[in-house]
Formats: structure tokens, sequence, C-alpha cells
């Protein structure tokens, strides 16, 4: 299979700049690169594009870099892509507890290309931590249902995180989405699957019946009785995003 085109922004106020970014883009792997000057706009082709990566420069106009990594974090995109804020050289950056708590890495301007690799590699989807707030109403979703004290529900976590930042990959499941879990916790893809299947058939024997109808509904076939791995990381990423709206 083909690999994926992946797409980066660059969201920079210098024409010149742009280019060059637009250039290291390029050499790290983006087959797609988008250029703006306008904050406004950036936001237009994150929300219409998702492309896999934005490079938005502190000195945006309107509003500013800072502005608009938070409003891209804030968006109930199906993917959210890794966010590179570049600041003048010791200048402070506002709110900067708000943008770690996001995964917004940001490193000086003008970005040389190693500070931009490693700003990527702390970004990239497989490695980004989730929001504070985005991490406590998944557990709490995953206690209601009553996935509790098994090490499925540790991969289970992790996987509807990554669901949460790309819903492309509850659609690669056994493809995709399992070995970037079991890599991220030293296991095989198999080994994820399995113990996450064994945790949620523990849930519905021994969970709470209209918790779990209250969460998933009409969403799981009825002769079955219980979703499928895929169905439980896609429903509750979903009830994440459109939290957000």
């Amino acid at each position: 299979m083909a690999a994926r085109c992946k797409t980066a922004l660059v969201a920079e106020p210098s024409g010149a700049e742009r280019a060059r970014l637009g250039e290291m883009a390029a050499k790290l792997g983006f087959g797609r690169v988008l250029q703006t000057e306008d904050g406004l706009e950036a936001l237009r082709l994150v929300e219409d594009l998702l492309p896999d990566a934005l490079l938005v420069s502190a000195t945006l106009r309107p509003g500013d870099g800072v502005w608009l990594a938070l409003t891209v974090a804030r968006k109930p995109l199906t993917v959210r892509p890794a966010v590179v804020l570049m600041r003048l050289p010791g200048l402070m950056v506002p709110r900067s507890a708000e943008l770690a708590d996001c995964g917004v890495a940001v490193i000086d301007r003008p970005a040389r290309p190693d500070a931009l690799s490693d700003a990527l590699a702390r970004t990239d989807v497989s490695v980004r931590p989730l929001p504070e707030a985005i991490r406590r109403r998944r557990d709490e979703l995953l206690d209601r249902l009553g996935v509790t004290g098994h090490e499925g529900r540790t991969y289970l976590e992790t996987a509807v995180g990554l669901a949460w930042l790309d819903m492309r990959l509850a659609r690669s499941l056994t493809a995709t989405l399992y070995p970037l879990v079991g890599r991220r916790h030293g296991v095989s893809a198999r080994k994820v699957e399995q113990s996450m299947r064994y945790a949620i058939e523990l849930a519905w024997k021994r969970g709470r019946i209209d918790e779990q109808y209250r969460i998933f509904r009409g969403t799981i076939d009825a002769q079955r009785g219980k979703p499928t791995c895929g169905e439980m990381i896609a429903q509750l990423a979903d009830i994440l995003r459109m939290e957000e709206v």
C-alpha cells in the first residue's frame, strides 16, 4: 500500500520565510505544503483540509500565532494537526501553560531544520499528550462503562486518545492503530486487541447496563450485546470530540 501523502500548512507573514519553511517541510516528508500569510485564512484551511501539521509564526495577523494555535487545538476536528509555534528569540510567549497542555511545540524563529524536525517529532500523533480535560473525561467514560482493573483498560485509554487526535486511525485498526498502541506500551498489536476485547467483555458482564446504554444507545448490535474494540474506540473518541462543540 502506498504511503499517505502528508500535508503541512505554513502560516507566516514573511514571504521569504514562508518559502523557506515550505522547502523544509517538503524535505521532512510532507508531500503537500500549503502557505498563507493570514491567520483567518489559516484557520479556514485547517478546518477544510485537515493538514497533518501547522507551522505558525507568533507574529501572524490578525490576532497572533498563539490565538491560532489555541483556536485550532480547541476545534472539534477529526484530524488535529501537530502545531509548531515559532516565536522571536528571547520573546516570552503568552499562555504558555495552555499551549503546553494542548501539545503545541514552541521554537525560535527563524526555524532551524533540526529544531523543526525535533518539534514535529515531539508533536507527532503517536507521542503527543492529550489535554488534561480530555484525559479526565476519557477516563470518566471508561469508568462509567465498567472498564477497570485490566491491562486492556490501559490500551483502550491510549487507543481512544489516538483516535481523538486523528480519527483516520479508527478506520485503520489492525494496520495502524493497534501497532501504534503496541509500540507505545512495548507489546504486540495482537496483544493489544486481545486485551482490549477481554476488558470490554468483563465490563459488559460486571458493569452497569444503564450507563452502558446511555453512552452507546442504539449503536451496538442487539444480538452481539457488546461493542467491538473498534466501536468502543470510535464511540468514545466521537463523544470527546462532539462535547467540544
